[in-house]
Formats: structure tokens, sequence, C-alpha cells
């Protein structure tokens, strides 16, 4: 059997696991904490994900590596060419060449939004769509944008940064992210610390306060919607993010608050539904991306 090496690199974790060609996991899960030195402003990631590969290369016969990774990514040369200031140093990291010199492996690396995207595409809630848009909300707002399969990358591979759109004399992400909520909460309700978990119980016990503050993020969440909407005119918008497990609640309200946003029906996506896959989308795409590259 052909096993893939699915990794995700994320600021807190980095996540791995071997999978088949289907994208069925193989159930060797792996989890290590990203190993950041603010002081130092650096990394050892690139060394942590060559530590991971030897792991599974003692006891299994690899075919390849998909990287899912922040940042933005050369995708050709597999390279990072920027990142923010939460992974310091990582500018620069190039994971395909070092790790077809140390193991001989063939590698693939895409963003990981463009990556949770590819997966959601291929065995998620957007499975057998060609044409879509897939949302991250978490402390920003990140994208992906799929056309007839292949994703818009962007002549410096920076398609998607729509955390930047300007909402209301802001950038998108500091009005519609789920920080970007929770402050909003603290702000009204004067709460110090409001959880999500929290905050959804209030709107469910009818808390006006919480009830104004989702309505609040409701509108400059559509916002920027309309704005894509508008654009790319995709078939489906799919979101994702620890706030969309009350995707049902959230999907009602941004569904409603478009419909009377919107000049006419047909400038909106036909779907607007949450992702599936969880933390796995991330994995999973990688190795679909892996895959789209070397077959």
């Amino acid at each position: 059997m052909k096993k893939i090496i699915g990794i995700d690199i994320g600021g807190t974790t980095i996540k791995a696991d071997l999978y088949d060609l289907e994208g069925r996991s193989l159930k060797h899960y792996k989890e290590v904490s990203t190993s950041i030195d603010y002081e130092r402003q650096s990394n050892h990631i690139l060394e942590q994900v060559c530590c991971l590969i030897e792991e599974y290369n003692q006891d299994n016969t690899i075919y390849g590596v998909g990287i899912a990774t922040a940042g933005v990514v050369n995708s050709q040369t597999g390279e990072v060419v920027y990142a923010g200031y939460t992974i310091p140093g990582y500018c620069g990291t190039n994971f395909k060449q070092t790790i077809l010199e140390r193991f001989q492996l063939p590698v693939a690396v895409e963003n990981d939004v463009n990556c949770a995207a590819l997966g959601e595409a291929w065995l998620g809630n957007a499975r057998g769509l060609s044409n879509l848009v897939m949302l991250t909300v978490g402390t920003g707002i990140g994208e992906s944008v799929i056309i007839n399969n292949q994703i818009l990358s962007g002549h410096q591979f920076t398609a998607g940064e729509v955390g930047y759109l300007p909402v209301k004399g802001q950038d998108w992400q500091n009005l519609a992210s789920a920080k970007a909520l929770m402050e909003l909460y603290k702000e009204k309700s004067g709460i110090a610390a409001p959880t999500g978990p929290e905050f959804f119980a209030d709107i469910k016990a009818d808390n006006p306060i919480a009830q104004e503050t989702l309505a609040t993020f409701i509108d400059h969440f559509t916002e920027g919607i309309l704005t894509i909407s508008y654009l790319l005119n995709p078939e489906v918008i799919i979101i994702g993010g620890g706030i969309f497990s009350e995707s049902a609640l959230l999907l009602s309200k941004i569904r409603a608050s478009l419909a009377q946003k919107v000049k006419n029906a047909r400038f909106l996506p036909r779907h607007i539904i949450a992702a599936s896959l969880g933390n796995e989308a991330g994995r999973v795409g990688a190795v679909k991306h892996f895959l789209n590259t070397h077959q």
C-alpha cells in the first residue's frame, strides 16, 4: 500500500498522520507543540517536521509527503515566502528541498487554508464541487479560492488574503473574526474574558447584549462575504473555524443578512455551508495537493 504523510503546521501545534491514496487515515496520528523561540525570533519547525517524517519512515514505506502550513507558500518551490509575527524566522523555510535531500521523498507544500479547502472539496461538505470559496474564521480570517478545481494563488501567492479587505474603514478581520466577536462582547458586556461557549450560551438564553453583539458581528461578516460574492460568484462558500460549531445558528443569520443586502439573489452562492472535516481538513488537503502534483 502506498502511504502518504499528511502534516499540518500551525503556530501552536504540528499535526501529522499517515493516509492512503483515498485520503483515509491509517491511524498513526502524531501531534507536537510547535517549537518557537520568541526571544531569539526563531523556530525549529523544519527540524520537527523532519523528525516526524523520520519516525514514520522507520516502520512504513512512504510514497510522499504533503504539508499544509500557515504563511504564504510558493507551492512550486515548497518555500514559505511570507509569515506573520506569530511564527518568527519562518520566511525562507524550504520544506521541499530539505526533505528531498534528507529522505529522497517527493514533497508538496501549500498554504493551510488552501489545503483545508482542497480537503473539503475532496472528502468534506463541498465534495464534488469545482468552484468554491473557503473561509476560516479564527484569530483572523483566511480564505481559499478554488476555480475549476484549481487553487487561485495569485502572482505572489497571496490571493485570498481577505482578512485585509477594507470593511467600514477597518481590516475585515478586525471586525468579523472570532477574536473580534469576543472582543466586542467583552466591550459591550463588561465580562473580563468571555469564551465562545459562554457567548453562545448567552445567545441561547436570549441575553440582549449577546444578541446585539451577534447582530453587529453578522453585519460585519456579511459585508465581506458580499464583496467576495460580487467578485467571484462561487458556487459555494464553505466556512470553518471554532465558532462554526454553532453553524446552524450562524448560517441562518448569515443567509438572512445577505438576502437583505444583495442587489439580486443571482449574485449569491448557491450554498453557504459549514466545513465538516474539522482539524483534519488541512492534513487531508495536504495529501490531496500531493496527489494532484505527483500523479
